[in-house]
């Protein structure tokens, strides 16, 4: 009887074994290198979480704090005319010169009137003609000899010839340029000897008495300046120029552009001129509209604003929380707190910005350095210095 063979097993080779053998190294070093970067990340997130931010601290002081407003302007002269020629010829007798003081009526130049004097003869010589003919037609008219339109023909004649005088007369004496009121020659802008024509430009008159700053303000602090009030005015390229005025108008009307009323600030007349101000001057122009005394004050980089809502941070052990106020008058560097905060507590004035309610932080001085830090060597030398020098200051 035949037996049926013995099943031989099939054996990996040896090829096989080492393809599996480096899959289960790849795998095992992918692992180990996922592990450690998720360690990673988690380490990083936890340092980010933790991290205080650096603020310094003050405190809210009680004091005085006026409320202005600021605006630039350019000084002006209300009282400031160009003279025009009213006649027609060459300019002779120019008698004045930019910077002479001239007063109202002063002849300033004449135009020569060769022209218009022969115009005011004929014109005299026309209405004498008018007045014989008039007198001897009105003697008739009234004899009954001649008719009434022969009459009031010689009536017209006669009045057109008074007109024609007047006009003639006028002429002439506008060959005088004179002054329309009292002040200061600012442009010549001719030559004596020039031709000039009806309505040529001849000087420039300013009255140095009537400077004036337009400023424009807020339509909300319409109600806090009235006329009379008094306006710090300040030269600003013209170094020196500096002076009272006050506000001799207020616009009636409200730009609807810009939401601003225009105010006419007047200058007394001692800062007008010389070594005061100039028309065309750059100036800044501030009105104090409020001022208080006694009330609770912050810096004005404490503030945050979130919206139309107002914020400060205040300190809480290792933790800044978020407290709204509410706010008052300010000037250029405080802000009045009317609500929320009172004299003597502790804010956050640096740091702040980007601070969330709860955020971790930590004191730090102006200089950045923690509080409580000993200072460096050369700040103890320094400190040394001024001490001595206090003390010899006191012996002396």
């Amino acid at each position: 009887m035949l037996s049926s063979p013995a099943p031989t097993r099939n054996r990996p080779s040896r090829r096989s074994l080492l393809l599996l053998m480096q899959l289960f190294a790849t795998l095992a070093l992918g692992c180990q290198a996922s592990a450690g970067g998720f360690e990673k990340k988690a380490a990083a997130d936890a340092e980010v979480v933790e991290q205080p931010s650096p603020v310094v601290v003050g405190t809210v002081e009680r004091g005085a704090i006026t409320a202005t407003i600021s605006a630039a302007s350019t000084i002006e002269a209300e009282r400031q005319v160009t003279v025009n020629a009213e006649s027609v010829g060459r300019l002779v007798d120019l008698s004045v010169e930019e910077g002479d003081q001239v007063k109202e009526g002063q002849v300033l130049a004449r135009i020569r009137f060769d022209a218009q004097a022969n115009s005011l003869l004929r014109a005299n010589t026309s209405l004498a003609k008018a007045q014989t003919d008039f007198q001897r037609i009105e003697q008739l008219y009234n004899e009954r000899v001649l008719g009434h339109e022969e009459y009031q023909k010689a009536r017209n004649q006669l009045d057109i010839a008074e007109l024609d005088l007047r006009d003639r007369t006028r002429e002439m004496k506008n060959t005088k340029v004179t002054a329309p009121f009292s002040g200061t020659i600012t442009q010549r802008k001719v030559t004596e000897g020039g031709f000039v024509t009806n309505g040529a430009e001849l000087l420039q008159i300013t009255d140095f008495n009537t400077l004036v700053a337009r400023v424009f303000v807020p339509e909300k602090e319409l109600d806090r300046v009235k006329v009379g009030q008094e306006a710090l005015v300040v030269g600003k390229a013209a170094k020196g120029r500096k002076g009272v005025g006050r506000v001799l108008r207020i616009s009636p009307t409200v730009d609807a552009g810009t939401g601003t009323v225009k105010m006419t600030v007047a200058l007394p007349q001692e800062l007008a001129g010389g070594q005061g101000f100039l028309p065309g001057m750059y100036a800044e122009v501030t009105l104090t509209v409020d001022h208080r005394q006694d009330v609770a004050l912050v810096p004005k980089g404490a503030i945050v604003h979130d919206e139309e809502q107002t914020y400060v941070f205040v300190p809480e052990a290792d933790k800044a929380r978020r407290v709204r106020v509410e706010l008052g008058l300010q000037d250029a560097e405080r802000v009045e707190i009317l609500k929320g905060l009172a004299a003597g507590e502790a804010v956050i004035v640096a740091g702040q910005t980007g601070l969330k309610d709860g955020a971790k932080i930590v004191r730090v001085d102006a200089q950045g350095r923690p509080e409580g830090e000993a200072k460096p060597a050369e700040a103890k030398v320094e400190d040394a210095k001024a001490e001595d020098t206090k003390s010899a200051t006191k012996e002396n």
